[in-house]
């Protein structure tokens, strides 16, 4: 055997094994990401869902709630950004595949619908079903029943479509400590197939908008919590996707810096090229920003729907 640690036959395993690794991981991330996976995957949220409850029939919805899943039914797709039809999420709340435990219903029967330059404020105590139902919308779980289209693309169908018309500011700040302002706006258009030409002028936009100039070039981990939040929002909106889903994008704010997160999503809204759904706690802020609302309760159910006036007058 040649003693040398480089020569070809040592290493000849450790090569093809790379290799092998290469392809079949390759081969299998682009599964992933192929709508057929998506499709496989709803496939089999529809046979499990055989075991789950079925929709509760005497179920009695307020008449703005049941008047608006009517108008969503009776809209074409074509004229809407977001068409949400009888969403139904139901989890097992076992640990494994083999202890599925019992089903736990998040979502129930959830129809609204949105166009270009509407807000819309999904208001609801922690466990109501806001943050499951911003991971049907982005497709992170795969729900039990109903149809959600996007620029008239079916999501469950056709989420490499319809992934490209989204952006998301999750709960929990999506960043890298050690990568500026700046690299992370540019890395995030480039994720969402900005075309190269275009990408300084919107990464410049986001910065201003969101207020960050002075901290372009900071690493993100030396930020400090507000202005973790407005990066977040600056990757959503970079680019001006069609839909913006912004996750309590004022959470942990000082009021001041609230209030200049209000003004931000109110300008985004405004433009009238982009529709808009927030999650929040609070009902000023949803007064501030929305255009319409829907206050959820625990089991994932509309308790109310429309404007904050409209609401106001009916409720009190």
């Amino acid at each position: 055997m040649n003693p040398d640690p480089y020569y070809w036959k040592n290493n000849t395993a450790d090569f093809t094994l790379a290799a092998v690794h290469f392809f079949l991981w390759t081969g299998v991330l682009m599964l992933i990401e192929s709508d057929a996976c998506w499709s496989f995957l709803g496939g089999l949220t529809k046979m499990e869902a055989k075991r789950f409850p079925k929709p509760n029939a005497s179920l009695v919805l307020d008449d703005d709630v049941v008047a608006e899943a009517k108008r969503v039914d009776a809209t074409k797709s074509k004229e809407l950004k977001i068409k949400v039809k009888g969403l139904r999420k139901v989890y097992m709340t076992g640990k494994g595949p083999c202890n599925r435990g019992k089903p736990m219903l998040a979502v129930e029967n959830l129809s609204f619908g949105l166009s270009a330059g509407e807000c819309f404020a999904l208001l609801g105590v922690n466990g109501a079903g806001k943050s499951t139902t911003f991971k049907s919308l982005t497709s992170e779980v795969q729900p039990t029943s109903g149809v959600i289209e996007i620029n008239n693309v079916n999501i469950i169908k056709h989420f490499s479509k319809v992934k490209k018309y989204i952006g998301y500011c999750p709960q929990t700040n999506p960043i890298f400590d050690e990568m500026s302002v700046e690299e992370h706006l540019n890395y995030y258009a480039r994720i969402k197939g900005i075309p190269k030409d275009n990408i300084k002028d919107l990464v410049e936009e986001a910065i201003t908008e969101l207020d960050l100039q002075s901290h372009r070039t900071k690493p993100a981990g030396t930020l400090s919590g507000g202005n973790k939040r407005k990066l977040s929002v600056a990757m959503a909106i970079v680019g001006r996707p069609p839909i913006i889903l912004l996750d309590e994008p004022s959470a942990g704010m000082d009021p001041e810096a609230r209030r200049f997160m209000w003004s931000v999503v109110a300008k985004i809204a405004s433009n009238k090229t982009s529709a808009v759904i927030l999650t929040t706690h609070s009902m000023e802020e949803a007064e501030a920003l929305s255009t319409k609302m829907g206050i959820m309760v625990k089991g994932g159910i509309f308790k109310c729907f429309g404007s904050a006036q409209h609401i106001r007058n009916k409720f009190g």
